[in-house]
């Protein structure tokens, strides 16, 4: 039973070192709307706010990002990984 809560355990950990050092290799080359969109979506704060609370966003502001992601092939991505939200 342990091996079976274990091993998922490990692959969900492999795969986040795995995306943190996918981030840390394309930080640099990332444009500053992309690398802002992605720290609001993780419920990141933007620069003007010192309290912690994650910022809100307009209807706006969410379809602008569908729109970046559906170009840039984050959106195809997410979707193969999660087989198509089947």
């Amino acid at each position: 039973m342990k091996a079976m809560i274990l091993i998922p355990v490990a692959a969900l950990s492999l795969y986040a070192m795995q995306v943190h050092a996918e981030d840390a290799s394309t930080s640099s080359t990332s444009s500053d709307s992309n690398a802002a969109m992605t720290t609001d979506s993780v419920g990141g704060t933007t620069a003007g706010t010192t309290s912690g609370a994650s910022a809100g966003k307009t209807r706006a502001q969410v379809y602008q990002e569908l729109i970046r992601a559906k170009q840039d092939g984050t959106l195809d991505r997410i979707n193969e990984f999660y087989g198509g939200g089947n």
